[in-house]
Order: structure tokens, then C-alpha cells, then sequence
């Protein structure tokens, strides 16, 4: 990586991006492989794990916000190269394209319109690829209308908070009975969606906002300026999503996902989020060594996603851990399968992306494989 790409980068928020990769992974291989009946997620401490789970996202999504501003470079005129448009718009169909993959209902393609509607239920269903992947096309489309970081400052700001605001509004709607259903499961969470545009979207779109600020910043003085910032932001988002949610929660407590549709929540989350960004900018600033790694898995948090989703769910060819001790699991089995996942995934990621990157010819051999795999699936 170029000195330059080293610069436009802050290690910390690489840092934070990666933490909450690795708490999606924990949160995953626990929860899919433990005895249900092990564990009430309303009593402590597992109600706070999953409090604990629910601010992984607005941390990634917050992150990835802010890494757009510094990743989308504008030329003289202030627009954005056609090259880099037509990449950022491939990473999001593929997004979304792996999304709906991961959950495909038929054993081929051409079953899929013979498959009784309430088997399509779960393939369409939003999960993080999904909203992520259309979440970045409304971002380059944005990125594409402005022409400056304060235009984009404030059209990503305003963006927002209307979503922010309308989070709770939107979810009095039923969206299956206005729009296409697959439409409706990015807004609606009644159809099995984990995470809709009201209020997920909205993080991403802040973080956009956040990022034009921390771009004038001297890149030695980022994570100092995220630290003091978040040490503000906390206090006042705990009482903002206290003072709101005492409010709100008469009139959302029937709501479908009350938990989804809650304002104060938003700001819940956030304070875990400022707080996150403080703890991993400390340890950033301390281990000045490990500033190579996070950056390298911050760039591949995605990536090392989806080899969590093999390892752990298996593909159409291979088992995962699932198929052997899927909710059969103890407490103490299925604590004892984190780190086994997380260092599986992150070696197999790490190993990859050397092989990718060092041999021509396996990298051509890697894509191949691929295609002929997708090939395989869905249609032999």
C-alpha cells in the first residue's frame, strides 16, 4: 500500500471497523450454535450481549461512512472519475447479489418460480450485505450530485437526520401493501428483515458527514479529534436517547420491532459507537506496530464476512460448523467455537488475499472458481 492510501486512512476507525466485524463473527457462532433453551436473551448478562450486538452494525456502517469520503476523490472539477463510480457500483451489486446468494431457496435457479411464496419469505429478507450494498448506491449517487465536501457535508447531514427522524414514523406503515415485497424488507421489518434504510442507513450517511469534518483535520491529529469528540458526544447521547425513549415508548411499545423503530435507541447506539471510537483510538495510539493490521482487515472487514458465513453456514458443497452442532451446543461449547472462527477466518483471509496478490495465476484460478462454483449452484 502506498504511503499516500496510508495517509487518507485513520487506523483507529480501521481499528473500530474490524471490532465490530469480530463481534458480528462472535455474535453469529454463538447464538447458531448454542441450545436455545441454554439461555434467555432477556435476563443478564445475555440481554446485554445482545444490546452489546445490536450497536456492531452502527459501528461498521458509522465507519464506513467516513471511509467513503476519504476513498471517493474528486478531480479539478469536483466530480467523481467515471472509474470510480463504476467500481464503487460493481462492490454494491456484488454485495447485494452475495446477500440474497447466502440464502437462495431453490437447489437451481429455474426452481425459483415454482417455490410457494411463503418459501421466499427468508431469501428476501435484508441482511447487513444487502443494506450496505444499496445503502452505497444512494452514497455514489450523492457523491455523483455534489461537486465539494461542503455540499456533501451538508446533503449527507441532512440526509441523515431525516432518516434518523422518520425512523420511528416509517415503521407505523405497512410497506407490504404499497410496495413490491421485496421493496418493502428494506424498509419493513414484518418480512424477516434484520436491517432496513429506517434507521440503518442513516449511520452510514452521518458517518459521510463526520468524514468531511475529520478530512480538514491534519491526519496526525485524527484520532486525537475522534477521541475528544466521542469523549463529548457520549454523555450527551446517552441522555438524548434516555430522555427520548421514555418519551416515545408509549406509543411504539406495539409496533412490530419496537427495539427497530425507537429514536432513542439511534442515540443509544451511538454513544456505544463514540465510546467504541474512543477505546480503539487509545489502544491505536499505543500500538503504533499494529497500525499496518488494522488497516489491512479494516480494508478487507467485509471480506472477512463472508468467509465467517462459509466457515460458520457452510456453502452448497461444503458443511460448516452448523451442520455438525447447530443449536445442540453447550454455553461452554459454543464460546470455545469464537476464537476458533474468528482465527480460521482471519487466517483464511490473510492466506488469500496473499495468494491473490502474488500470483497471477492463481488469482485468475481464484475467480474462475468463482464463476464455476456460482455456475454449479445455480444452475447444474
Amino acid at each position: 500500500m502506498s504511503a499516500n492510501n496510508y495517509t487518507n486512512r485513520v487506523p483507529s476507525l480501521d481499528f473500530a471497523r474490524i471490532f465490530a466485524m469480530l463481534m458480528m463473527i462472535a455474535g453469529h457462532t454463538f447464538f447458531s450454535l448454542i441450545n436455545p433453551y441454554s439461555i434467555d436473551t432477556n435476563s443478564f448478562p445475555w440481554s446485554w450481549w445482545e444490546f452489546a450486538r445490536g450497536a456492531t452494525a452502527p459501528i461498521f456502517l458509522t465507519v464506513s461512512g467516513i471511509a467513503q469520503v476519504f476513498a471517493n476523490k474528486r478531480d479539478q472539477f469536483g466530480k467523481i472519475p467515471t472509474t470510480t463510480i463504476s467500481k464503487r457500483v460493481k462492490t454494491s451489486l456484488i454485495l447485494v447479489a452475495i446477500g440474497y446468494l447466502l440464502m437462495f431457496p431453490a437447489d437451481k435457479i429455474y426452481d425459483i418460480p415454482f417455490i410457494p411464496i411463503q418459501y421466499l419469505t427468508g431469501f428476501l429478507s435484508v441482511n447487513i450485505l444487502q443494506l450496505i450494498g444499496v445503502t452505497l448506491l444512494f452514497v455514489i449517487l450523492l457523491f455523483t450530485l455534489t461537486r465539494s465536501d461542503k455540499q456533501l457535508f451538508v446533503s449527507s447531514l441532512s440526509i441523515g437526520i431525516a432518516l434518523v427522524v422518520l425512523t420511528p414514523l416509517s415503521q407505523f406503515i405497512n410497506w407490504f401493501e404499497i410496495v413490491p415485497y421485496a421493496i418493502a424488507n428494506y424498509i419493513d421489518y414484518r418480512g424477516g428483515s434484520y436491517f432496513g434504510i429506517f434507521p440503518f442507513s442513516a449511520y452510514v450517511f452521518l458517518g459521510i458527514a463526520f468524514g468531511t469534518v475529520l478530512k480538514k483535520i491534519p491526519s496526525e491529529q485524527r484520532i486525537d479529534f475522534i477521541i475528544k469528540k466521542s469523549l463529548i458526544a457520549i454523555p450527551i447521547f446517552v441522555i438524548l436517547g434516555y430522555s427520548i425513549h421514555i418519551f416515545e415508548y408509549p406509543y411504539i411499545k406495539d409496533l412490530f420491532s419496537p427495539y427497530r423503530a425507537s429514536l432513542g435507541m439511534i442515540f443509544y447506539r451511538y454513544s456505544i459507537v463514540a465510546f467504541v471510537f474512543v477505546v480503539t483510538g487509545i489502544i491505536t495510539k499505543k500500538l503504533t506496530d499494529f497500525h499496518h493490521y488494522f488497516t489491512f482487515f479494516g480494508q478487507k472487514a467485509l471480506y472477512v464476512y463472508i468467509v465467517h458465513i462459509f466457515i460458520l453456514y457452510g456453502t452448497a458443497v461444503t458443511p460448516g460448523l452448523i451442520t455438525f452442532f447447530g443449536e445442540t451446543t453447550s454455553i461452554a461449547l459454543a464460546i470455545a467455537n469464537i476464537p476458533i472462527v474468528i482465527i480460521g477466518t482471519i487466517l483464511l483471509t490473510k492466506i488469500l488475499h496473499k495468494l491473490v496478490e502474488d500470483s497471477k495465476r492463481f488469482s485468475a484460478a481464484y475467480k474462475f472458481s468463482i464463476t464455476a462454483y456460482l455456475i454449479y449452484v445455480l444452475f447444474i
